[in-house]
């Protein structure tokens, strides 16, 4: 039976734009699902909107933008990576009953008064010497991340990563409880590697019953690696 038509939102991570999510977004639009893949302030095409105001209220206010001016309704949420912190905030300024479904993948969950900075296993993320706010993009070729690219594939992922407020890293999310009242409620870990920052999130989860914990054998860029399993996987997650 074919699967009724949905609304996504997906939100990325640090340091990208929409973009990132292209390859999945179009395969979700070619099996007939709206998708959404808003770009953060102060990233990708938004790059030039940057300033110390962008931080994590700011960009959860961009995703509760997207919801009110498209009029959507009944939507999967879903958060890669940073895009968790946003998507957790943003449940309490969309109006209960909008969001019928959240997904994490591979993402920050934070509790109540808790930011990035905080829940980050290694070093903090924060400007180097001389710069006032801005954390430049770490130039991963760790397994975990961009290994699996060809150095063509590499270059041009680099050249269109920017630079990403502190703010977005060090402030708290402030949450009442509205994630807790969406009715469905995913979290996906990458096995594909040494999993130290998303690790305890799920095994956190999965002795909470209304949460389906699920894993993925890929490493965490799982947009890039794994395209059509992440599509997959988003669409198991739909309301």
């Amino acid at each position: 039976m074919a699967r009724k038509r949905a609304t996504i939102v997906i939100v990325p991570g640090a340091w990208v734009g929409g973009w990132r999510w292209r390859t999945v977004a179009d395969d979700l639009r070619d099996r007939g699902h709206y998708v959404f893949t808003p770009t953060l302030t102060g990233l990708g095409e938004r790059a030039h909107l940057t300033s110390p105001a962008v931080n994590l209220s700011l960009h959860a206010q961009d995703i509760a933008n997207v919801i009110k001016y498209e009029q959507l309704e009944n939507i999967l949420l879903v958060g890669h990576s940073y895009g968790g912190m946003p998507v957790s905030v943003a449940t309490e300024l969309v109006p209960e009953g909008i969001i019928q479904s959240i997904l994490y993948l591979d993402a920050f969950y934070p509790e109540d008064g808790q930011s990035l900075n905080d829940l980050v296993p290694g070093p903090p993320h924060l400007p180097p010497e001389g710069e006032e706010y801005l954390v430049p993009p770490p130039r991963m070729n760790a397994v975990g991340f961009n290994a699996h690219m060809t150095p063509e594939a590499r270059a041009a992922y680099e050249e269109r990563r920017t630079p990403q407020s502190v703010y977005c890293f060090s402030e708290k999310a402030r949450l009442s409880g509205a994630r807790e009242l969406i009715a469905q409620k995913t979290y996906v870990i990458a096995t594909g590697y040494q999993n130290d920052t998303f690790g305890p999130v799920a095994a956190k989860l999965r002795e909470r019953p209304d949460w389906r914990v699920e894993e993925m054998p890929f490493t965490h860029d799982l947009q890039h690696v794994a395209a059509k399993e992440t599509a997959d996987m988003i669409e198991s997650a739909l309301p």
